[in-house]
């Protein structure tokens, strides 16, 4: 992702594999580089020493380029659909609620309302990002899983046009793999289903394979237009 300067979208958490990749980024590309997006009820579960938890770092703006991004209020405003308000956990005082957390650790911060409004959020930074962009599932539970089915099925209702590809190292993925092919083989999905949500075995390869999505939608949009 630095080698690319991409930009990180994720879950805000600094636990587990998605707080290692955020502060990793943050390392080699700066904090203007991550952006976590996270429930206010899971800040003191996903972020220890948020508001509420004890010391925690000071509450600051989100830079101007991503405020204007994601239709956030001139004074940092929290993210509610793009222009509500959300709520820290445990805040007592005005300057506390509807605000975003900058810690220079793991990125910049915004909080939402709820698990949905993340998804939600996450999938629009996603969906208006540059060239390339898309979405990339790990190893992880429930809810990592969650997300990518969420994602997978909002690209066939056209809510996005994007790729998303999982990492399937030491075979993690194999058994969701199995699944798909299962599922056009049964007709409860077309074959289209392996090109929305592909697969590699290595993390290097991922940036190549949402390239190669993007690259491929194009080319079939272009035949569609000239009737081909």
């Amino acid at each position: 992702m630095h080698e690319h300067s991409i930009q990180l979208v994720y879950g805000g958490g600094t636990t587990g594999m998605m707080g290692e990749v955020a502060r990793t980024l943050v390392q080699l590309s700066g904090p203007d580089a991550v952006m976590g997006v996270t429930p206010s009820a899971l800040l003191t579960r996903e972020r220890p020493g948020a508001p509420g938890e004890g010391s925690h770092e000071p509450i600051k703006k989100v830079p101007a380029s991503w405020r204007q991004r994601m239709g956030l209020t001139a004074s940092g405003g929290g993210a509610g659909g793009g222009k509500g308000t959300g709520t820290a956990a445990g805040a007592t005082t005005p300057d506390e609620t509807a605000k975003l957390l900058l810690n220079k650790e793991y990125g910049h911060v915004t909080i939402v309302p709820d698990i949905q409004m993340r998804k939600r959020y996450m999938m629009e930074l996603v969906r208006d990002g540059g060239p390339g962009s898309g979405f990339v599932a790990l190893g992880g539970g429930i809810g990592t899983l969650d997300e990518l089915m969420e994602v997978v099925s909002w690209n066939q209702m056209g809510v996005h046009w994007k790729g998303a590809c999982m990492v399937n190292m030491e075979g993690y993925w194999d058994g969701v793999l199995q699944w798909m092919e299962k599922m056009i083989e049964e007709q409860f999905a077309g074959e289209h289903l392996k090109h929305i949500l592909g697969s590699v075995t290595d993390a290097g390869e991922v940036v190549a394979w949402l390239k190669g999505y993007e690259e491929g939608r194009a080319s079939v949009l272009n035949k569609k237009i000239k009737g081909q």
